[in-house]
């Protein structure tokens, strides 16, 4: 059963989608109610001036009646059912009122304190709902007598509420286009941002398909890490292909010699002893090699994949290891070794190399053998010198290569050096073989760790 999964892009716009409309969603409820606030504020600013207005157009008699203007500054209050009107009574008495709300019966029945103000929603009969101001005064007339009046002004409230609809309509117009276009530009930007990806998506498929042989260089700089340590992985698995290949090669090469020995041998010889004798010396060769071609094909070679091991550490141990081998030659050791000397390497490529090395140099020694481990930057140095016999001068270059032995005498050297040289060489460091200062043979090791 396969796992559904989104895709980067997918899962972007979801995101995107869900933070935008959350995010368009508190705007707007925010900006709807600010407004229906103001609207509503605006509204009862509104018929407080329509209150100063009526007064400016009220004057009293000298009997304290109330006469009002014939035309009023604002029009509405002159229109029959205009969606504004105005009462203004004394107590229970209504004195005047707006030719607006003929036909209309407005029960209002608030009379707050003089100076004071008082707003109050109103429903009709008809359905209609007003929102009222209350507005209490008092007159004095030249006698100082005093009458309390109170201005009512009304105010269809559908016209508010049709304004506050029709904001919301717009808000949400506009909000949703924003949003949809929005959108639609993160997911261009999307697009364009993950192209790398999809190139290095197309690249790797090219590589599968034998097109190409690494990553390319042009990506941005976020993904350079992840293409250099892939095509580091490339060039490993490449390199070990091309180690066994020719570790195959060279190990059916390598057999012919002991193998057509044999055949002659036991084609030609009459003398059992002897024949046994060859045909044990042509296995053992066999087996060398093919423990060494082995070996070398096993190699991990330089890779910033592997994690880092400490060269001092191991070092340590196999010099623990074979002191105790050699014991009887009282071996003295000095060693000078940088504990935080690291390396990207595979730990059991190190203890091959670095034990080929010690053990040749605590085997060839009379009683010294000194080591040097520095590290400057990223770049190691080993230096393992003895005061043995040493090694001749025209051979410090062919000792290290496979098949050529100094001392047949002495079981394994030749191979050993050459592995050695082979892991160095997979981890395209160098090593050469020096004269050492104590008389014996100095084998000088440098591998970089990029």
């Amino acid at each position: 059963m396969n796992k559904f999964t989104l895709s980067l892009t997918n899962r972007q716009l979801i995101a995107v989608t869900l933070v935008l409309s959350a995010f368009l969603g508190i705007s707007a409820f925010s900006l709807f109610n600010a407004f229906a606030g103001n609207a509503e504020t605006a509204q009862k600013q509104r018929l407080l001036n329509y209150v100063y207005t009526l007064l400016t157009a009220a004057e009293m008699s000298h009997d304290g009646k109330l006469i009002m203007q014939d035309k009023l500054a604002e029009p509405k209050f002159s229109i029959p059912n205009s969606g504004l009107y105005a009462q203004i009574t004394s107590g229970d008495t209504i004195v005047w009122q707006s030719p607006s709300v003929i036909g209309l019966f407005l029960a209002l029945p608030y009379h707050p304190g003089p100076s004071e103000q008082l707003y109050s929603q109103i429903n009709l009969d008809n359905g209609m709902k007003l929102q009222n101001l209350a507005f209490g005064i008092v007159w004095e007339n030249d006698d100082g007598e005093h009458f309390d009046y109170t201005i009512n002004v009304s105010e269809d409230q559908h016209m508010l509420e049709a304004q506050i609809d029709e904001f919301q309509l717009n808000l949400w117009y506009w909000l949703g286009g924003t949003g949809l276009m929005l959108l639609i530009a993160q997911w261009l930007i999307l697009r364009w941002s993950l192209q790398p990806l999809h190139k290095a998506a197309a690249d790797l498929h090219a590589i599968e398909s034998g097109k190409q042989q690494r990553l390319g260089d042009d990506y941005p700089s976020e993904l350079q890490q992840l293409t250099r340590n892939i095509n580091n992985l490339l060039d490993h698995e490449q390199s070990r292909r091309q180690r066994y290949k020719n570790s195959l090669a060279d190990l059916a090469h390598s057999l012919k010699t002991p193998l057509a020995l044999l055949r002659s041998e036991l084609e030609s010889c009459d003398d059992v002893v002897a024949c046994k004798l060859t045909g044990e010396e042509q296995l053992d060769r066999i087996n060398a090699l093919v423990d060494y071609q082995l070996q070398r094909a096993a190699t991990e070679g330089k890779s910033n994949l592997l994690a880092p091991v400490s060269i001092g550490e191991i070092i340590n141990k196999l010099m623990n290891s074979l002191k105790k081998v050699y014991q009887s030659k009282n071996i003295h050791t000095q060693c000078e070794i940088e504990r935080d000397a690291m390396l990207h390497a595979d730990e059991g490529d190190m203890y091959e190399l670095l034990g080929n090395l010690l053990e040749n140099a605590f085997k060839y020694c009379n009683h010294q053998v000194n080591i040097v481990l520095r590290q400057q930057d990223r770049r190691i140095v080993v230096r393992i010198e003895d005061d043995g016999p040493g090694v001749p001068a025209h051979a410090s270059a062919d000792i290290i290569k496979r098949g050529n032995r100094i001392d047949t005498q002495i079981e394994g050297q030749g191979l050993g050096l050459a592995i050695a040289s082979d892991i160095v060489e997979a981890y395209q460091g160098k090593i050469s073989v020096q004269p050492s200062y104590l008389g014996g043979a100095c084998f000088l090791i440098e591998l970089i760790d990029h």
